[in-house]
């Protein structure tokens, strides 16, 4: 009986807190990048009421620039960080399962009294069980859920670049 269970897809996991680490990072530095913008606006605030000309609703105008372009800034770090975070939650999740099912393979293997294997999850001769079936399929449910979550971070941080892109146009 073959108890070989393939978990590669799910091999290699990034780890959650450098994910949320790096969410954090962003964060910090949209809000850095915010905050300089908003102190640019508020001195050229301070010129609006002593500037007079023809231009000046333009002038006018243009001063608000670094502040709705700090904002922005601050908005996507925001939505980056988010979809990181999310992302980090599901790897932790599916980390979870995979150890969990190392387990359940590793009994399946000592049950069947068969020894272990280099590179591979439990391996034994002759046609699959009922049980490594299932946990073969449950670890290829695992590789599905790795891969929408990946998907799933990409489409957020695509959406963002597509709502943002044409903000920076703008400018």
């Amino acid at each position: 009986m073959s108890t070989s269970i393939d978990l590669t897809a799910t091999a290699g996991l990034p780890a959650p807190s450098e994910l949320e680490e790096s969410a954090a990072a962003i964060l910090h530095r949209g809000s850095i990048i915010n905050d300089s913008l908003q102190r640019a606006h508020a001195r050229w605030s301070l010129l609006a009421d002593a500037y007079e000309a023809p231009e000046q609703f333009q002038v006018r105008g243009g001063m608000d620039l670094p502040r709705t372009a700090g904002e922005a800034v601050l908005q996507a770090a925001s939505h980056a960080a988010s979809a990181l975070r999310a992302f980090a939650g599901a790897v932790e999740e599916i980390h979870r399962k995979r150890l969990e099912l190392q387990a359940e393979a590793g009994e399946l293997l000592e049950e069947n009294n068969c020894p272990a294997p280099t590179g591979a999850l439990p391996a034994g001769n002759g046609p699959p069980s009922l049980p490594v079936l299932l946990l073969q399929s449950r670890a290829d449910q695992l590789a599905l859920e790795l891969s929408a979550a990946e998907d799933e971070c990409m489409r957020a941080l695509a959406r963002l670049e597509r709502s943002h892109g044409a903000a920076r146009r703008g400018l």
